[in-house]
């Protein structure tokens, strides 16, 4: 038997063999007649055992050109094309085509610009029947292997690109009807549609029955389904494409759930609700008809909704319920984006157990109008949780909305949303912001939408230990929210209780020191947003900075450009009142400036002294000073992306004073018992001081000035000096040597004179002398000055922290990259002046 069987097969191959150059003939023959562009091959091959049982004529590295002029790109390539006819029609030499099998190749379908495509390229010879040629193609099976597949139309800016792992396919010709029936599994990497990818990495599950038409150019698509995951979509209708595509097509969706309809959109809209899942009946069917072409689109209508759904996102463990929709899609009577209506209506449904309901209605995509009624009753954190927001780490508390819009959103952008109407009740929230460790808590109130504007009625709550009460307005809030760069203006009244601006003013969490060019640990920061506007009337009971204790802040507050000013603000503070008005300008994150006028009435010096942490010096402390402080300061003040002052740049006039002053238990005065007892010297007394300080090129100047004091010996002492921020001190005294023979001052009111004793303080505040003033005395008496003493020159010290007092330390200046305009540094010169008042160019003229 089995050596039957061989020899059967033995004259077969043989007869193959013999037969092989006149079947292949045949075969190339008949196969050119159905074809317009030429075929490279790059071998041709009889076998028996390539498609056993069936005889193939296997082809191999086959290219076939497409049908437009000038393409260089292939229609498709094949490493392998098999063609196969059964083994009787061989022995009756009637050589039929049974089945076609491709495997790894790759075919490009491309439309030009024009709409002429590239795989024009058999052509059908209906004079002859099948029976009467001795070669003729008769396929019962059609099958595809690892073939990647590309599409591109020009003329409509779409493409195409899926890969084909197994395909199985039947064709029948029965005169001008060809009936093709294929089932298999595709992966489809995208479909782009201009700047939009759809069905992006989605397998596809593809069972289609088509019935072609070739006399009316019209292909019946018979009812057919795509399977992506549990879903399945079915489609049925007409297609027609000669001369022109027109389509009429039913589609249905079936098993769908809200993410299956979702991962067939493009990342543009659908990446915030991608991870989103749903249970229950989601459904949605439609129609697609009239003509696609480069000029027309054809008429869309759906229809989609839920029934008792429930839909969650499994990272959030949030879900909405008992939710029903329906909605509607259509592109309208021009069949255009012009005309084009989404409709959701009977929206319904709990989230937490609490009830929300709403409608939509969006007309002209191109530009667009929109409907919208919301009410929500929310518990604000299952809502968060549900739909996060980028801005907002976590929320607690409940919330009632409603809403109502209506109007094209150019108006709603542009400010001119008269058909906006809403109210948002707040019953205890606390939000926690991503961008800072304070957290807003304990809000109640209401903010009432009237058009482009949000009214907020007794508004309260704390931010971190600070507690506010607000009634006023937020200006161009819709506009704000829908455009980018647009300005949302508060007009306000704050009342508050406390601000603490240790809080307030410290360094977000999520933000690095380096980012801002500032240093580490316990920094500050003010950041204020370009389109944030305020005209704020503020006041508060309490404040709190370091050691600073305000009560009673009153003023005005506005913002513009990111420029702070206030008019007037007015503060008790260290024992007394401080008015005071200027401007802050934050426009250079790491150069802020700081320009103001403030004015301070009967304040203790003491205390003064205490709550600024002693200026950042040992040398004249709190515990030395009594007495009562009225001054006017006006300043420009330079500080770090971290609120460091920037002492190089500062400048400032200081018109102080002191009366019921005292000055107790100073060292310095300490090396003056040739003039005085130490007890008198331990607690100075003078009723009262005048003068003016300059600040400039990191040195307090201070004119001549006199001190009329409680020692007898001493009771006119003049003083005049310079202390740098390194606290170098250069201090000249004048003390009368017979206080009691000094002739009375003139009527002009000039200094009495007589004669005096001459002094220099030189050193800094750890290590500092005491000395006769040698070369002031040779500039009174007209000789001529020696050189200064090596003892007197200012020796290095090292500085102390404080707040104000970061002032009188050395800091080095970042490199900003901003030209420095400050005013030049005149060298200090050899020869001492008679006073210490700064020259002309070296302090800021006020």
């Amino acid at each position: 038997m089995f050596a039957g069987c061989f020899l059967v097969l033995g004259s077969g191959a043989a007869a193959l063999w013999w037969g092989q150059e006149r079947i292949i003939g045949l075969f190339v023959q008949q196969a050119n007649q159905y074809l317009r562009t030429p075929v490279r091959v790059g071998k041709i091959e009889l076998s028996l055992f390539d498609q056993f049982p069936r005889v193939a004529i296997t082809m191999h590295r086959v290219v076939v050109t497409g049908s437009l002029p000038h393409d260089t790109t292939a229609l498709a390539r094949a490493r392998r094309l098999y063609f196969a006819f059964d083994a009787w029609d061989l022995l009756a030499r009637r050589y039929r085509v049974r089945a076609v099998t491709l495997t790894d190749g790759q075919v490009a379908v491309r439309l030009d610009a024009q709409g002429r495509p590239n795989y024009d390229v058999l052509q059908m010879d209906t004079a002859a029947s099948a029976t009467d040629e001795p070669f003729a193609f008769d396929l019962e099976g059609i099958q595809l292997g690892r073939i990647g597949v590309t599409y591109v139309d020009a003329s409509r800016q779409q493409q195409f690109a899926g890969h084909t792992r197994q395909m199985r396919a039947t064709l029948s010709v029965k005169g001008e009807e060809v009936t093709v029936r294929a089932e298999g599994e595709t992966h489809v990497q995208a479909l782009r549609v201009v700047d939009d990818a759809y069905f992006q990495e989605k397998d596809l599950m593809l069972t289609t029955h088509l019935r072609i038409n070739r006399q009316t150019q019209q292909i019946a698509v018979l009812p057919s389904e795509i399977r992506i995951g549990p879903a399945t979509y079915g489609v049925a209708g007409t297609i027609g494409y000669y001369p022109a595509t027109k389509l009429g097509l039913r589609l249905e969706g079936r098993q769908t759930d809200v993410q299956s309809l979702l991962a067939l959109l493009p990342p543009r809209l659908n990446h915030r609700l991608a991870g989103y899942r749903s249970r229950g009946e989601v459904y949605f069917r439609g129609t697609v008809r009239g003509e696609f072409s480069t000029k027309v689109n054809p008429r869309l209508d759906f229809q989609f909704g839920c029934r008792d759904a429930a839909f969650y996102h499994p990272q959030y463990q949030q879900e909405a319920e008992h939710v029903f929709l329906t909605g509607t899609f259509t592109n309208g009577a021009a069949h255009s984006v012009r005309t084009a209506v989404l409709d959701l209506r009977n929206v319904r449904g709990q989230l937490g157990g609490r009830p929300f309901s709403g409608s939509l209605r969006y007309t002209d995509f191109q530009e667009p109008s929109v409907q919208l009624q919301l009410l929500a009753d929310l518990d604000m954190a299952r809502a968060t949780r549900f739909f996060p927001v980028a801005a907002v780490r976590g929320a607690t508390g409940t919330a009632q909305l409603s809403l109502q819009v209506a109007g094209p959103v150019a108006q709603l952008r542009a400010g001119r949303a008269t058909n906006a109407r809403g109210e948002l009740t707040l019953h205890d929230v606390a939000v926690q912001l991503r961008a800072y460790s304070q957290p807003l808590r304990r809000l109640n109130g209401r903010l009432e939408l009237r058009g482009n504007n949000v009214t907020m009625q007794s508004l309260t709550g704390y931010l971190g230990r600070s507690d506010f009460r607000v009634n006023g307005t937020l200006k161009n809030t819709v506009s704000w929210l829908l455009t980018p760069r647009q300005t949302l203006l508060i007009q306000a009244q704050v009342n508050s209780g406390l601000w603490d601006f240790d809080e307030l003013l410290r360094l977000p969490t999520a933000v690095s020191t380096s980012k801002r060019g500032g240093r580490a640990g316990g920094e500050y920061a003010l950041e204020l947003p370009a389109t944030l506007a305020l005209d704020v009337q503020t006041n508060v009971r309490h404040l709190r900075f370091r050691r600073l204790r305000g009560r009673e802040l009153h003023g005005t507050v506005r913002l513009r450009n990111q420029i702070v000013s206030s008019p007037a603000l007015s503060v008790r503070a260290a024992g007394g009142r401080a008015s005071i008005r200027g401007t802050v300008d934050v426009r250079r994150p790491n150069l802020v400036k700081v320009s103001t006028t403030a004015t301070c009435t009967q304040v203790p010096l003491d205390s003064l002294f205490y709550v600024f942490e002693d200026f950042g010096q040992h040398f004249i402390t709190a515990r030395h000073l009594r007495g009562q402080l009225t001054a006017q300061i006006d300043s420009d003040v330079y500080l770090d992306g971290a609120l460091y002052p920037l002492t190089d740049r500062l400048e400032a006039e200081v018109k102080a004073t002191v009366r019921n002053g005292e000055l107790n238990n100073f060292a310095p005065l300490q090396k003056l018992s040739m003039v005085a007892n130490r007890e008198q010297l331990r607690h100075l007394r003078f009723a009262e001081l005048k003068n003016s300080l300059y600040v400039q090129s990191r040195t307090v100047y201070i004119p001549e000035m006199d001190i009329r004091s409680n020692v007898r010996t001493a009771s006119l002492i003049q003083v005049t000096g310079t202390h740098t921020f390194d606290q170098q001190m250069d201090y000249h005294l004048s003390i009368p040597l017979l206080p009691g023979l000094l002739r009375r001052p003139d009527a002009a009111g000039g200094t009495p004179t007589g004669p005096r004793l001459l002094l220099a303080v030189r050193g800094n505040e750890q290590d500092f002398t005491v000395r006769y003033d040698r070369a002031r005395a040779q500039l009174v008496t007209g000789a001529r000055p020696e050189a200064a003493s090596p003892a007197a020159a200012p020796r290095p010290t090292t500085t102390r922290p404080g707040i104000l007092g970061r002032i009188l330390q050395p800091t080095t200046r970042p490199n900003t990259g901003e030209a420095d305009t400050r005013p030049a540094t005149v060298p200090r010169k050899s020869t001492p002046k008679p006073v210490a008042q700064p020259q002309p160019g070296e302090y800021f003229e006020f």
